[in-house]
C-alpha cells in the first residue's frame, strides 16, 4: 500500500522514515518536499519524492500521484516548545495539512486504473499536548501556535465527519526526546509529558498501518504503545 510522509528532514520525520522503511506492509512511500531529496530517495526503491512548489496547491498532475494512498504521516509545522514563525501559523499549521487532506479526498473519488477499490484514507496529524481547539480561550504562552494546531485538529475531524472514506487521527505528543537521551527513564515516565522519538515514530507507523478510526492519541497512550512495540522488536 502507498503512504505519504512529510517533514523527513526534521527530527521526528526522519525517525518515522526509518520505521516506515522497516515495515514490509508499506510497499510505496511518497515523500512530499519543497526540494529534491536524492540522498533519501536512494535509500529504498519504495521511496518517491514528490517536489511541490506550493503546499497549498495540488494540480491535477500531482493529484494523480495521490490516488490509492492509504495513510498520511504529517509532521510539518511547529511544536509546543518551538513556535512556528509569527504570521505563518495559519498557513503552515492549518492550511497546509487541510490542502493535502482535501486533495486526497478528491483524488480518492477518481481512483487510478490500477486501483481496484477505493482506499479509506487515514490522516495522522502530529500536534501537541498543549494544542487548544477552543479558539476563544485565553492563553498566556505560545497562543498562536497552540490555537492553530487546535484549529487544524477540529477541521480535520470535520472533514472526517463529512467524508466516510477519510479518517482523522490526531497525535498529541508531549516533549520529544532523542532516543538516546540521558534523561532517566523514571523521569520520562513521571513527567507524563515526554516521549522518546523512537517511541513516537514506531507508534505512529503502527497506527498508520493498522488503523484506529478517527480519534486522538495522547502522549501516555503513544508512549505505552511505542515502548511495547520496541520491546517486541528486540525480542524477535
Amino acid at each position: 500500500m502507498k503512504y505519504i510522509l512529510t517533514g523527513t528532514s526534521g527530527f521526528i520525520g526522519s525517525e518515522i522514515l526509518t520505521h516506515c522503511l522497516s515495515n514490509p506492509l508499506i510497499t510505496s512511500l511518497l515523500i512530499l518536499s519543497r526540494r529534491p531529496l536524492p540522498d533519501i530517495e536512494s535509500r529504498d526503491p519504495r521511496i518517491k519524492v514528490l517536489v511541490l512548489d506550493n503546499f497549498l496547491s495540488y494540480p491535477e498532475s500531482t493529484k494523480s500521484e495521490l490516488s490509492g494512498v492509504k495513510a498520511v504521516l504529517w509532521t510539518l509545522g511547529g511544536s509546543n516548545s518551538r513556535p512556528t514563525p509569527k504570521g505563518k501559523c495559519d498557513e503552515v499549521e492549518v492550511q497546509y495539512p487541510l490542502a493535502l487532506a482535501r486533495a486526497l479526498i478528491e483524488a480518492s473519488k477518481k481512483p487510478a486504473e490500477h486501483v481496484c477499490h477505493v482506499v479509506k484514507i487515514r490522516f495522522l496529524f502530529i500536534s501537541g499536548t498543549f494544542s487548544v481547539r477552543d479558539q476563544k480561550k485565553s492563553l498566556w504562552m505560545l497562543e498562536e501556535g497552540r490555537k492553530a494546531r487546535g484549529l487544524a485538529e477540529t477541521k480535520l475531524f470535520e472533514l472526517a465527519e463529512e467524508n466516510s472514506d477519510f479518517e482523522a487521527v490526531v497525535v498529541k505528543c508531549g516533549y520529544v526526546l532523542k532516543k538516546d537521551s540521558a534523561v532517566p527513564e523514571v523521569l520520562v515516565g513521571v513527567s507524563r509529558n515526554a516521549i522518546r522519538v523512537d517511541e513516537l515514530a514506531v507508534a505512529m507507523v503502527e497506527i498508520a498501518v493498522g488503523g484506529s478510526g478517527s480519534k486522538t492519541f495522547g502522549n501516555s497512550e503513544l508512549r505505552s504503545m511505542g515502548k511495547r512495540l520496541l520491546k517486541e522488536r528486540k525480542e524477535r
